[in-house]
């Protein structure tokens, strides 16, 4: 594999843009239900997995880049 000389590449930088945002979504998404009540009780759940998904794919990009960053630091 090809070692990258840029500390991030467009597609990180995307991917973590994608995951900063998936994080507001799904409060909005819960706010806005919780105003219909428990009728909407499917949606504040939608809006609760929106914030997961965020919360765990930044979790995963600082756990990869801490991984890579030991790997680089064993080769040399």
């Amino acid at each position: 594999m090809k070692q990258q000389s840029q500390p991030s590449s467009l597609r990180e930088r995307y991917r973590v843009l994608v995951s900063v945002l998936i994080i507001p979504l799904g409060l909005i998404i819960m706010m806005r239900a919780a105003m219909f009540g428990l009728q909407a009780w499917t949606l504040i759940v939608l809006g609760m997995a929106f914030v997961a998904l965020g919360v765990v794919r930044l979790r995963a990009y600082a756990q990869n880049k801490q991984n890579q960053g030991i790997s680089s630091r064993k080769r040399k």
